[in-house]
């Protein structure tokens, strides 16, 4: 049962620390009124839970491409948008926490955080 309930914790917090990267790339695409916080809650935990269903099934470059288009269409149904904005929305997500993620480094707090 511990690994259960490791995975559930960590599929929560994962979510929460993702979520406001992808709110803030959704509200500069899409806008506010389509772009809210507890949808990139939402797209965070469904995305994790079914990344873990995807790589049970199917592994490998496979696995990968199929975890990559349902998180795309997550990010697509959820925030209202197209393939393109989604694809774009989930580019700038991850380029604003690597940004994060470095300034926390520089001023010591490091990758520990995430």
């Amino acid at each position: 049962m511990p690994g259960v309930t490791g995975l559930f914790i960590s599929i929560v917090i994962g979510s929460l620390v993702q979520a406001p990267f992808l709110w803030l790339a959704g509200k500069w695409i899409v806008g506010k009124e389509k772009a809210l916080f507890r949808e990139a809650i939402w797209i965070g935990i469904l995305g994790a839970v079914i990344n873990i269903v995807i790589s049970s099934v199917a592994g490998g470059p496979i696995g990968g491409i199929a975890q990559l288009i349902a998180y795309l269409y997550l990010i697509k149904e959820y925030f209202d948008t197209g393939w393109g904005n989604a694809i774009i929305i989930s580019i700038i997500a991850t380029i604003i926490m690597w940004v994060v993620v470095v300034i926390l480094g520089i001023i010591g707090l490091g990758f520990a955080f995430f």
